[in-house]
């Protein structure tokens, strides 16, 4: 077989001169910091989602989930649920509030948090959950929601993956206090860095806004404007998470192409569903959701060697990579933790990321394809000769 000339990675932006010229009006504008376009971005974002919803723009993810407990008021003494299969940011940023992380196994077939392991986490002083859309397969936020209705306790959403995925014919992002999407350089919707959360609650969202700047009284780059005052009051501790023009920018032209980026994601989990051999799992799907794909996960076969299958694929100029290794398996969790998570662990070492993104093509899929399914028969016949 001939190897692929170039090498595939596993995602990569896709602009065109579009995003460029955006950025370069940006920096002729002279106003380069939180202004116009940043506002134009949470507007355009509230639109695309539908509802009444209120946007905050942030330098990241990670950012808006800090920010939502700290307006929630999650501190010392707090316990907030997240699930062990997720990047380390969800859980660190409920240590950051001085609160407590407690690690939740999640269901092996979604990968998603596991509602049964939930509710039995839930303790006097647990006062939020955090779920999170891995993926970009929704969780069953109905139910999540409703068990956190009935405990007293907050929901937020990291929707760090889900932008433009729905749950029940509405957009993630519309179904409860709040939900925070990244728009990092990998992500469906790229600005380099970048987030936005998104809620129904005006006060909260004005309550986050203004934690983003300083706890300043008003929104910063109007003070700077022809009719804005130079006063302003600070009315408490506040942090430094606002995001500026240049990322909204970038943002706004993206946005406009997301429904696109991911019809086309779609269609590429289509064909590797159609191309890839039946000895891998494909990611599932549900009635109730639809997938926006942020990655095309596998689960490999047991007795297929992961470090083996990605250094194959490396070897053939492919990029893979793995989505995550689980909290409880890092030493910082690790050492705190007293129990076992089996729904993760079933398949945490089997997991693997292929390549994904709109830009990629159904003869690469193809090529893709053809190893992995290459791979898995020379791993049947040594499995066949060992025995």
């Amino acid at each position: 077989m001939k190897k692929n000339l170039e090498f595939i990675a596993l995602t990569k932006p896709r602009i065109t001169e579009t995003e460029i010229q955006a950025v370069v009006d940006v920096l002729r504008s002279g106003w380069w910091t939180t202004g116009p376009e940043t506002e134009a971005f949470e507007k355009e974002m509230v639109d695309y989602l539908g509802g009444n919803l209120h946007a905050v723009a942030l330098n990241s993810c990670t950012s808006g989930l800090f920010l939502a407990l700290k307006a929630l008021g999650i501190g010392h003494g707090d316990e907030v649920i997240v699930p062990t299969l997720t990047y380390v940011a969800t859980a660190h940023v409920v240590e950051w509030c001085g609160a407590k992380p407690i690690l939740c196994d999640i269901d092996p077939d979604t990968r998603n948090i596991s509602l049964k392991d939930c509710e039995n986490l839930i303790s006097e002083r647990t006062k939020a959950i955090i779920p999170v859309h891995i993926a970009g397969l929704p969780v069953n936020i109905k139910a999540i929601t409703e068990l956190a209705q009935r405990y007293n306790l907050f929901v937020v959403e990291d929707a760090a993956h889900a932008v433009g995925a729905s749950y029940k014919g509405r957009k993630i992002g519309t179904h409860s206090l709040a939900s925070v999407f990244s728009f990092y350089v990998t992500k469906n919707l790229a600005c380099g860095e970048g987030g936005m959360l998104v809620t129904h609650d005006q006060e909260f969202a004005e309550k986050v806004r203004k934690l983003s700047y300083f706890g300043i009284d008003k929104q910063a780059f109007k003070r700077n404007s022809e009719k804005g005052s130079w006063y302003y009051q600070v009315e408490g501790l506040g942090f430094k998470c606002n995001m500026d023009n240049l990322h909204a920018a970038l943002g706004r032209v993206q946005l406009s192409k997301l429904a696109g980026f991911i019809e086309k994601r779609r269609q590429i989990a289509h064909w590797y569903n159609e191309f890839l051999t039946p000895l891998v799992k494909r990611p599932i799907t549900s009635e109730d959701s639809e997938h926006c794909y942020h990655l095309y996960q596998l689960l490999l076969p047991e007795y297929w060697n992961r470090d083996l299958f990605i250094q194959t694929m490396k070897d053939w100029n492919i990029g893979c990579s793995v989505h995550f290794i689980p909290l409880h398996e890092h030493p910082h969790y690790k050492d705190r933790i007293d129990r076992s998570f089996p729904g993760c662990d079933k398949i945490s070492q089997r997991n693997v990321s292929l390549p994904m993104d709109p830009g990629l093509n159904i003869d690469e899929i193809k090529y893709i394809s053809s190893i992995v399914n290459k791979f898995g028969e020379n791993q049947k016949f040594y499995r066949t000769f060992d025995h």
